[in-house]
């Protein structure tokens, strides 16, 4: 592979660790979004399945809606459109405008990791697709083993100054 190949791996490798992270996180703050939006836990929950279904339902439906575009605009405005939303999850004062926001989030992330898998199965020679394709879907995996407990360190619970994990290396 030659060096831009490599860096487009890492590029897209990165992109969907930042994806999963921001998927799954929400499963570890749903105490402190209850607790701050003054909800049930299990209100709180349903912004889980509302992104794993907007996330099933919305990202074939705005994948079809937007293959006639070129691909790297598209990503750019896409990432463009994730980072809007996640700030306003961050600040979301209302459980709607939370909800929403968690919506689009999801129906781009999945139109995102989509485009990462077409990016990469386009631009890579035919014996090296597999093989990068794996690496992005790691990225995945990692998010949920490292990305994560690492957003613990960012989003302590109430009244924490450390995070409520401990690595066994500590």
């Amino acid at each position: 592979m030659t060096k831009q190949q490599q860096l487009l791996t890492l590029n897209l490798f990165l992109l969907t660790f930042v994806l999963g992270t921001s998927e799954f996180v929400m499963v570890g703050l749903l105490t402190e979004v209850a607790a701050d939006m003054k909800i049930a836990i299990s209100v709180a929950g349903s912004l889980v399945s509302a992104f794993a279904l907007s996330f099933a339902i919305g990202t074939p439906i705005f994948t079809a809606l937007f293959s006639r575009f070129s691909k790297r605009p598209l990503i750019l405005a896409l990432i463009g459109v994730f980072i809007v939303g996640n700030m306003i999850t961050a600040i979301s004062g209302s459980y709607g405008l939370l909800l929403a926001s968690r919506v689009v989030t999801a129906v781009v992330t999945g139109v995102l990791i989509a485009l990462a898998m077409a990016v990469a199965s386009e631009t890579m020679p035919l014996e090296k697709r597999g093989p990068v394709i794996s690496i992005i879907f790691t990225g995945f995996t990692v998010a949920s083993v490292l990305g994560v407990p690492l957003s613990s360190l960012i989003f302590p619970g109430p009244g924490e100054s450390l995070p409520s994990w401990q690595p066994c290396w500590l």
